[in-house]
């Protein structure tokens, strides 16, 4: 998918760190923001990694570029992530089109499922791959956002100093994280939790198979434990959905991340309800880490690490 940013006329100027990229993601709990360096032939170097809570009649762009400035990084270029509920994400069958000509078939394909007028939309997509589809039809995600959601992070940008170069959206700043640090050849599936939810991706050799959010029982504290049977059950669901309904070969391992998944949560009782093994996602298998980052920080940050760990590349979103 190409950035849904280059739809609108933004880059900001300034010199580029070609081999460091910083990710970003604006919430309503606070920014968190990762930066990464990367050396052709080590694993990428995450440098710094923080999570600014919100604070009332404080201005988190402001405090975002106070700190990157703090840190010397603010002319690293930056590829924000926008936050759950921000977009829509929409599968159906593809248009047959030239791929330059996705992005305004999807437009025509979706504007009856959005809750806004499609003349107040931004309309990208991306193409899930061949062997995807159910029947003879490829499949496509169309991710629409209003305009003014998208101007909003801009403007976000603006005020932070940052040198922008591409909005993303969690399912595929989550893929990148899983091509880090998974082996994804024979396909993973990553489950990131939080309070109330769960949100899971399908990725083999690096692409994208399947996205489904859930709702889930976990407050996400320290001492909350994950509740095995309606977790299980969603896992279940999505794996039988991947091998009945995409016709799919279900992937080698589960790996869940999120805000205080440790491994002391994933129970006997979870780990056992499943025909493939679970595990808590490891960042220091693809990623070395400073040691100066507190454990806190990577699950506060993990979208804004896989936004930095985005390469535009082929097959990339």
């Amino acid at each position: 998918m190409k950035s849904i940013v280059e739809k609108i006329n933004r880059l900001l100027p300034g010199p580029a760190r070609t081999n460091q990229t910083i990710g970003v993601e604006f919430c309503p709990e606070g920014v968190a923001f990762a930066h990464i360096q990367r050396h052709a032939s080590q694993q990428p170097l995450l440098l710094h990694c923080e999570f600014i809570p919100s604070s009332t009649g404080i201005d988190l762009a402001e405090q975002l570029r106070a700190r990157l400035f703090k840190l010397g990084v603010q002319t690293t270029p930056a590829n924000i992530v926008m936050s759950a509920g921000s977009y829509q994400l929409i599968l159906g069958e593809a248009p047959k089109v030239p791929a330059e000509e996705l992005a305004e078939a999807l437009r025509w394909r979706v504007k009856d499922l959005v809750q806004f007028p499609i003349s107040e939309a931004i309309v990208d997509g991306f193409l899930l791959p061949e062997d995807s589809a159910r029947g003879s039809s490829r499949m496509a995600y169309a991710v629409v956002a209003q305009r003014k959601t998208i101007e909003q992070q801009v403007s976000y940008a603006t005020t932070a100093d940052l040198h922008l170069k591409n909005i993303d959206i969690p399912e595929l700043v989550l893929r990148n994280l899983a091509e880090a640090c998974c082996d994804t050849k024979r396909g993973i599936a990553l489950v990131k939790l939080h309070q109330g939810g769960g949100n899971l991706q399908i990725i083999r050799d690096g692409n994208l198979y399947l996205s489904r959010q859930f709702s889930l029982s976990y407050n996400a504290g320290l001492l909350d434990d994950l509740p095995a049977d309606a977790l299980v059950l969603e896992l279940q669901r999505s794996l039988d959905y991947f091998e009945r309904q995409m016709r799919q070969v279900p992937p080698s391992h589960i790996y869940l991340c999120g805000e205080n998944i440790t491994p002391d949560k994933l129970t006997p009782a979870i780990q056992s309800a499943m025909a493939v093994s679970i595990q808590v996602l490891d960042l220091a298998n693809g990623i070395q880490i400073a040691e100066a980052i507190a454990e806190h920080h990577l699950a506060l940050c993990l979208q804004a690490i896989g936004a930095a760990l985005r390469q535009d590349q082929v097959g990339q979103g």
